[in-house]
């Protein structure tokens, strides 16, 4: 259940990330309808686990730590990404 937990969170910060017009992955941005609503719930989802998982106070502090950081690193993989499409040509 732990690891689904963090599998969960990170599917869902990345459907969020990608559905937003800044992201740096795609050409496009996924659709905003759907896809967001995806990720919130996900992140719900996500809760839920981690509720069942570990204490409440535990799973709180994960949920809201654990975005935290996936939405501080996520912009910085579209770096390595345009590095890794200029070493290709």
């Amino acid at each position: 259940m732990t690891i689904l937990f963090v599998v969960l969170i990170l599917a869902a910060c990345c459907l969020l990330y990608l559905s937003h017009r800044h992201q740096g992955w795609l050409a496009q941005p996924l659709a905003a309808r759907p896809w967001r609503w995806v990720g919130l719930l996900l992140l719900l989802l996500a809760l839920a686990c981690g509720l069942r998982s570990f204490s409440t106070i535990a799973a709180v502090f994960a949920w809201l730590a654990i975005p935290m950081l996936v939405f501080s690193v996520l912009p910085f993989f579209s770096l390595l990404i345009q590095r890794g499409r200029r070493g290709e040509s």
